[in-house]
């Protein structure tokens, strides 16, 4: 229940947040990502691989000349389980050229799954490149990292950092 409650309440502030932007950016796409698990045990610590692909959507938020905010959602399978991710957070967007713009974005990231809440960081650098005055593609990475669940006895001992590869989102500004 208090998951609900949380994830509901975090959505009224995005929406109402929403009313006061001046230009909105909405990307879907596609994340190829591989990561590096560390995980710090004794007697050893472990360090394991693996490779995601799965697709994200994100909406950017301008307020005023180009600091704003974005919100990232993220569902994917990891281990036969279905995940889903929810970051928050500031967003910088400065352009290029006429048909270029840079996005970077840094904020939290909560993981919402079968294993609980868990908690992350997430940076993000993108570039949109404008086909039409309201369509673009959309190419960036970035960086996340994981610090694990809420209520896990390793939280903040086992650290997943996981760096996208090159990504692919077809987007509209409206």
């Amino acid at each position: 229940m208090r998951k609900k409650i949380a994830v509901l309440a975090a959505m009224l502030i995005i929406v109402s947040t929403a009313l006061f932007a001046v230009d909105f950016k909405a990307v879907v796409g596609q994340q190829t990502s591989a990561s590096l698990e560390f995980t710090q045990t004794v007697p050893r610590d472990d360090v394991r691989t693996q490779f995601l692909f799965n697709i994200d959507a994100e909406l950017d938020m301008d307020f005023s000349e180009g600091h704003g905010m974005l919100v990232r959602v993220n569902p994917f399978s990891e281990g036969g389980s279905v995940e889903f991710g929810l970051g928050v957070g500031y967003a910088y967007q400065d352009w290029i050229s006429d048909s270029t713009s840079l996005i970077v974005g840094v904020g939290p990231n909560f993981i919402f799954g079968n294993r609980g809440v868990g908690f992350g960081l997430f940076a993000t650098v993108d570039f949109d490149f404008h086909i039409t005055s309201s369509m673009f593609v959309r190419v960036g990475t970035g960086v996340h990292f994981d610090l694990g669940n809420f209520g896990d006895d390793n939280f903040g001992r086992c650290l997943n950092l996981t760096i996208p590869l090159p990504h692919l989102g077809f987007g509209w500004e409206f």
